[in-house]
């Protein structure tokens, strides 16, 4: 069994083969790019015909695409220092920017902060580049206002402008306690309220969001990894890990004498706000309403800071495959089974395996028979009243739907439909298959399963296929949606995904053969 890090293309472009030229950018990067592709390839169906002179101005909103329809959001991370706030603020950022198409963006109320501490120009300084960002246009408005009626300025562009969220947070919560943004005290929560009404142009929901831990279990996990976080060289003994706990409980205690959490007396029941209680054991929520904030609150109670690992692996080697055909419901070649049985004895070697000893482990496949005959080996012992391994089919783990161009090859898609294999190259991911569905349907049935995976502690093992694949891995490892058609998912490889709750996700590439090479049915 080889270990690579390599990303390979073992198939051509389509549901079933990878991308030659795959693309990833770093985690944490951001890439600044014109948000115009969907609108282009729509374009030539906005245009006025003998049969409908009056068209529609601008593409129908679709769920990956509508974030929140205008609407401006700010979030503000509350609690007690170590409780997972930076965390849960770059977390929430990556999960409403991939599957909603809101434009989000952290603000760190530290970054603000004078060497000596609070300050009346900290205060202002980050309220000024609020305000910026707040009241900014969308790009996504300019673009298809620009087709609608031709002026960048006119009024209704702020109807399909994707809306905003700005998330608020303390990277070093004892530091910034006296900041107004902190929304550490009653008084300074109602300033933040009050000086965001000061926002005419746009209207502003405020929610607030504490994170509160009573599991010493958690916070000692938290303060070991907040303390080796800071370690000169990364690295400290057992004592040293000790005392830096120790002197950061002191802290801790220091900043709970002074800190007013959310009240549940009357008080502040006008407010908006979500408490998550041990990360989602329990969570109460109040004065929350709308389709976003709910969303929001239903992925803030499946997040977590416990590592765990995600195994992503495409079915084997399947005969459309072979013949370069998309979709379908093809069984497997003999190479696909033959991987399909290494598979297996990787399944119980590693997935179920930590620290040499064995775990309870999960799996998932999708409904096609080419994932589940590749999940065929996977043994499912009971241990300790847990069925390892019980295998759990999901439809929203199907291929991407070709429609109308199931089982076809590409060139006969070229040959046959010259001007959709053109509009497919210029909006690979908002491009829908006739009949079938686009990259932006996928990120949209894929989101619940998202919540799902995040929600786990066991080890997981997902075998689907290439294009919901590349939505999974896209998210996790924080790429950007727009590159995700992009991603190479080699056949006959597993990508292990893990991540500590802390820090950004690390992946591991392994090969487990047979090698493809002359037999992939490779397609340009």
């Amino acid at each position: 069994m080889a270990n690579t890090t390599e990303v390979s293309a073992e198939m051509g472009d389509g549901p079933d083969g990878s991308l030659p030229e795959a693309t990833h950018r770093a985690p944490g990067t951001v890439e600044e790019r014109p948000d115009s592709y969907h609108v282009d390839s729509q374009r030539h169906l906005l245009q006025p015909t003998d049969s409908n002179p009056l068209p529609t101005s601008v593409p129908p909103p679709i769920q990956a695409l509508s974030g929140i329809m205008g609407e401006r959001h700010v979030m503000v991370m509350l609690g007690l220092p170590c409780r997972g706030k930076s965390f849960t603020a770059r977390r929430l950022q990556k999960y409403l920017q991939f599957f909603h198409g809101a434009n989000c963006q952290r603000f760190d109320v530290c970054d603000y902060l004078s060497p000596e501490g609070g300050s009346e120009e900290s205060f202002t300084d980050l309220y000024d580049d609020l305000q910026k960002f707040l009241t900014k246009d969308d790009a996504k408005a300019h673009t298809n206002m620009r087709y609608a009626v031709g002026e960048l300025d006119d009024p209704r562009k702020k109807n399909v402008d994707s809306g905003r969220v700005a998330v608020l947070y303390a990277s070093n919560s004892t530091r910034a306690f006296q900041e107004t943004w902190s929304g550490s005290s009653k008084e300074r929560r109602r300033m933040i309220g009050e000086q965001l009404e000061q926002l005419k142009e746009v209207r502003v929901k405020l929610i607030f969001v504490e994170l509160m831990c009573t599991d010493e279990r958690i916070v000692h996990s938290n303060l070991a990894r907040k303390v080796q976080s800071l370690a000169t060289n990364g690295e400290m003994d057992e004592q040293q890990l000790e005392a830096g706990i120790l002197e950061w409980k002191k802290k801790i205690l220091d900043y709970q004498r002074k800190y007013v959490t959310m009240q549940e007396d009357g008080s502040e029941d006008d407010l908006s706000y979500i408490k998550l209680i041990n990360f989602g054991q329990k969570v109460i929520t109040n004065n929350m309403h709308g389709y976003l904030p709910m969303r929001i609150v239903q992925f803030l109670s499946n997040i977590h800071t416990k590592p765990h690992s995600i195994y992503l692996s495409r079915h084997g080697q399947s005969e459309y495959n072979v013949l370069g055909k998309l979709g379908g419901n093809p069984p497997l070649t003999a190479y696909g089974r033959m991987y399909a049985q290494n598979l297996g004895k990787f399944a119980a070697d590693v997935v179920c395996k930590e620290s040499g000893e064995t775990v309870p482990a999960r799996l998932w496949t999708s409904s096609l028979q080419r994932t589940i005959e590749t999940a065929a080996y996977i043994e499912h012992p009971v241990i300790g009243g847990w069925l390892q391994m019980a295998n759990r089919v999901y439809r929203n783990l199907d291929e991407i739907f070709a429609g109308e161009y199931e089982g076809m090859t590409y060139a006969e898609i070229e040959k046959l439909q010259p001007d959709e294999a053109s509009l497919r190259k210029m909006d690979k991911i908002g491009y829908r298959y006739p009949r079938g569905e686009s990259y932006f349907d996928l990120i949209a049935r894929l989101d619940p399963l998202v919540h799902e995976l995040e929600s786990y502690t066991e080890p997981v093992l997902v075998v689907s296929h290439q294009a919901t694949l590349r939505v999974i891995y896209s998210y996790f490892m924080d790429i950007d949606r727009e590159l995700a058609p992009r991603q190479a998912i080699p056949l006959h490889t597993v990508i292990k995904i893990t991540y500590d709750g802390w820090m950004n996700c690390s992946e591991e590439h392994f090969y487990l053969g047979p090698d493809l090479s002359d037999h992939s049915g490779t397609r340009s």
